[in-house]
């Protein structure tokens, strides 16, 4: 194993990393989120990072989990009328996790400006 990260999203600026290992860990990093856009959001400041299972026999279930993760985070949202202005980058974080970034916009323009 190595400690070097896959891809360059791996060192993205975030609020906060969420390891989601298992589905009963998906309401939890729900509710912090949409807590954390409903005040972030108009800051322009909005960065997340979640981190699902990856190895041979994962592969489905991080799937899985990533859809209901989506899905109950866009409900969460709208239920609060908020609609949801979030970028999305899916990645290999390493050589045990997905990587997957829900930020503003203008958060990835700043990563990517420090990247050329």
């Amino acid at each position: 194993m190595t400690n070097h990260p896959s891809s360059p999203y791996a060192r993205f600026p975030v609020l906060e990393t969420i390891d989601i290992r298992e589905a009963s860990d998906i309401r939890r990093a729900v509710d912090k989120m949409v807590a954390a856009y409903a005040t972030q959001e108009s800051a322009d400041r909005f960065s997340y990072r979640i981190l699902l299972p990856r190895d041979q026999k994962s592969t489905a279930k991080a799937k899985r989990m990533g859809l209901v993760f989506q899905g109950e985070f866009v409900f969460a949202l709208r239920k609060r009328n908020i609609v949801p202005k979030v970028r999305e980058v899916r990645y290999i974080h390493d050589e045990s996790h997905y990587g997957w970034l829900l930020a503003n916009s203008e958060v990835y323009e700043r990563f990517e400006k420090g990247m050329g």
